[in-house]
């Protein structure tokens, strides 16, 4: 099914969220403002940020990290993470994620601390945005093929008007890490 969600949406939503959340103008925060880093957002305003976001979206976005699902799919992270650090595969890797960083936006050798402290109110708008690329194929009720927004910006059924979620964000991130893996592994025979 297609995404009908349009990405600026999403990120005036993010920037509307978080200007409450962090008590900040949202003229203040650009799609490119690092939410850690230059808004002084905690983990705590994150998990807010990842639970109100989902609540507007009517979608689960994933609790778990791209470096932890590599762990649970590859048995350890050391393709992508060595002595604590971002490798280039594992840079590589949370590009292709939900949250799509930009080239350029992480490097070889950070810590993953650096990662959350450098990701932007545009990689948490990316990550809602990608994860209704993962719609079910036809509608639940009347097996509709085509999604829009209603009025209230959620994600319907053109057909019957239905409400829409795509799949849980870990299983999403998961089979995206799983991809990435088989891909490398197909790479290298």
């Amino acid at each position: 099914m297609n995404n009908p969600l349009e990405l600026e949406q999403v990120v005036l939503s993010v920037r509307d969220i978080l200007a409450q959340l962090l008590v900040l103008d949202a003229d203040e925060i650009s799609a490119d403002s690092a939410i850690v880093e230059e808004l002084g957002a905690d983990s705590l305003d994150i998990v807010d940020l990842s639970f109100q976001l989902g609540r507007q979206y009517a979608c689960s976005l994933p609790k778990t990290s791209v470096l932890d699902h590599t762990v649970a799919v590859c048995g350890d992270a050391e393709a992508f993470l060595q002595a604590g650090r971002l490798t280039d595969d594992g840079v590589e890797l949370l590009q292709q994620s939900l949250s799509a960083y930009a080239p350029g936006q992480l490097k070889a050798g950070m810590q993953p601390a650096d990662v959350f402290a450098a990701t932007t109110v545009r990689n948490w708008a990316l990550q809602c945005h990608n994860l209704f690329n993962h719609l079910p194929a036809q509608c639940p009720e009347c097996a509709g093929e085509q999604a829009r927004l209603n009025d209230r910006q959620q994600v319907v059924c053109v057909g019957c008007s239905a409400r829409l979620t795509p799949l849980d964000g870990d299983s999403v991130s998961r089979a995206l890490v799983e991809q990435f893996v088989a891909a490398r592994v197909a790479a290298v025979a």
